[in-house]
């Protein structure tokens, strides 16, 4: 349910590829342990992570993405998120979750940050 996109010196770009485009109680679990289970190898410092596939997001998978991030900073590894839809950007502002996870408008936006 995720595809790598790219892998750049130590970073990998990647994409969750969710069932009908949410991140839901209904598919979060499998989303989250692929992304922690990249997080776990250790091959990379950072990941970015492409929001493009999720038009929708509900208080568990606002919960995957925080238990991701944290599972990342345990192991320090950088995660960054980028190209969020119009309706994730205002759950994600409107719970102030974006003041936690790092979130920026374009790939090379993330990639500067790093």
């Amino acid at each position: 349910m995720i595809k790598i996109n790219n892998q750049i010196a130590g970073c990998a770009i990647v994409t969750p590829m969710p069932e009908n485009n949410r991140l839901t109680v209904t598919n979060d679990a499998e989303i989250k342990k692929q992304l922690n289970e990249l997080i776990d190898q250790n091959d990379y410092l950072s990941i970015i992570i492409d929001m493009s596939n999720i038009e929708i997001i509900d208080s568990t998978g606002l919960g995957t993405l925080i238990s991701i991030y944290n599972h990342s900073r345990n192991k320090n590894c950088k995660l960054k998120f980028y190209n969020l839809s119009q309706a994730v950007n205002n759950v994600i502002t409107m719970t102030r979750i974006n003041q936690i996870l790092d979130i920026y408008n374009s790939l090379d936006d993330a990639i500067a940050s790093l």
